[in-house]
This record gives C-alpha cells, sequence and structure tokens, in this order.
C-alpha cells in the first residue's frame, strides 16, 4: 500500500487516487476494511490489486460478502479480470462456490462468458473444486454450459464438459453444440470431426437423461457413416438424427 506521502506515484494512478489518499497506511487502510468489508469493491473497481492482495494476505476478505446485486468478491474479481486473486481466493473452503447473484448466476455462469485464455486455469480450478454443481440454471433457465455454446466460447465449452457432474445437457443444447462446433463454417473438416468426438466422448461417461442418452447412442451407432460424411463436408445424418431426436421431445 503507498503512503500518503507518496504523492508522485499516487498521481500516475488517477482512477485509484481517492482510496490511496483515504489512508495513511496499510495497518489504517487493514484497520478501516475490519470496519467496513465493504470497501473491497470499491478496491475491485478501481484496481486496487496491490490493496487486495495485501487484504488477502493479512485474511481480511469475507469471500462471500456481495455487492448490491448480489456478485460475492470472488465473482466481482472475475468480472474485473484479476485472475491471480481470483485463484488464491477460490481456494477459500468458506467460499460458496454455487453462490446465486441476483440474476440466478453463480460463479460458473460469469466464468462461461469469459473465453480469456487466463479463465482456462480459472476453469479448471473450479470444476476440482468437490461442492461445485455445474447444473444450477440462473433465472432464464440456461447452465454454465448453454452461458459457454451461446457465447461460442468452444475451449471453456470443452473444459465444463469434462466434468462427470455436468449432465443436465439436454437435445436442445446439444443441437447448439452442433451448430457451434460442426455446422459452423468457421472450422474445416477435421476440426469439425475432432469437435464431434471430443464432445461425444466427455457425453458418454455422463449420466445423462434418457432422450440425450439415445441420441448419443444413435451417433456412436453410425459414427463411420458421419464421420465419413464430416470429411466429405456433409452433415446431413448427423442433423437428422438430432431433429429427430428434437421432434420426439416435441411431439
Amino acid at each position: 500500500m503507498t503512503s500518503k506521502k507518496d504523492t508522485s506515484i499516487i498521481n500516475k494512478c488517477h482512477a485509484s487516487k481517492e482510496v490511496y489518499m483515504m489512508f495513511n497506511s496499510d495497518i489504517e487502510m487493514l484497520n478501516a476494511c475490519s470496519e467496513e468489508p465493504s470497501l473491497i469493491f470499491t478496491f475491485i473497481k478501481q484496481g486496487e490489486s496491490e490493496a487486495i492482495q495485501l487484504l488477502i494476505d493479512a485474511n481480511k476478505i469475507n469471500v462471500n460478502l456481495c455487492d448490491s446485486v448480489g456478485n460475492d468478491v470472488v465473482t466481482r474479481l472475475l468480472k474485473a479480470k484479476q485472475y491471480e486473486l481470483v485463484l488464491q481466493l477460490m481456494k477459500k473452503k468458506n467460499w460458496d462456490v454455487n453462490h446465486q447473484n441476483a440474476e440466478g448466476n453463480t460463479f460458473g455462469h460469469i466464468l462461461a462468458q469469459d473465453n480469456s485464455p487466463s479463465s482456462i486455469k480459472v476453469v479448471e480450478q473450479l470444476i476440482k473444486k468437490k461442492n461445485f454443481m455445474p447444473n444450477i440454471k440462473n433465472n432464464k433457465g440456461e447452465t454454465i454450459l448453454d452461458k459457454a455454446i451461446n457465447n461460442n466460447y468452444l475451449c471453456t465449452t470443452f473444459k465444463f464438459l469434462e466434468d462427470k457432474r455436468l449432465n443436465s445437457i439436454d437435445v436442445n443444447s446439444f443441437q447448439k453444440l452442433f451448430n457451434v462446433c460442426i455446422k459452423n463454417s468457421y472450422y474445416g473438416k477435421y476440426s469439425k470431426l475432432n469437435n464431434l468426438e471430443v464432445i461425444v466422448t466427455n457425453l458418454e461417461k455422463k449420466d445423462l437423461m434418457p432422450s440425450m442418452k439415445k441420441l448419443i447412442e444413435d451417433i456412436k451407432n453410425n459414427m463411420d457413416i458421419i464421420r465419413n460424411d464430416i470429411l466429405n463436408n456433409k452433415s446431413s445424418l448427423l442433423e437428422n438424427i438430432i431433429m429427430s431426436s428434437v421432434d420426439t421431445i416435441k411431439a
């Protein structure tokens, strides 16, 4: 924490100036945050990573403290792309990883909307947490997988798919996966084939709902033809199998 006397450094940090000027020392800042824990949100907003690190080191942060719209401290740091601080606080045993904000979004939902390389480390740590519940839906009925698919974030999507507990995927979600990973002209035929194999391999390990189990079995049973179709820049059989499943559910 910069002292009040160090005006040369303070003046270079205009966005953080007000917070720095509040306190004469690190101890004063730590004591103030003990009395008023919500100051952490001011530090996050103004990018005071040094001050936040001091709070972490002094064990002065309540990770479950929420802002006015229900985002806890870890989620706010994620939104601010402070990944190293996020990774530190995720290790707190008392952190409620499944907490939902006012929109019903969990930390995982917010993470699913982040496609930066640094976010992958966060996903990997998240799915290691034994109490993490990946099937929670927000107020719009979206799971973390839906969020990732809707944003076309394949790296995040595939990482989430590795979690065996994520078994709430339905036929409609699979259809979106197909549109993003295979039907999308962005990918070449070999990438499309690889995407399909990754999806099927991950899904067949899960305890899926009956309609999804049947869909995966139908794809596996026709995989040789589907693979040949994709290598010939076609996907009609796979599309028919998916649409048949969709129609069965609607019937």
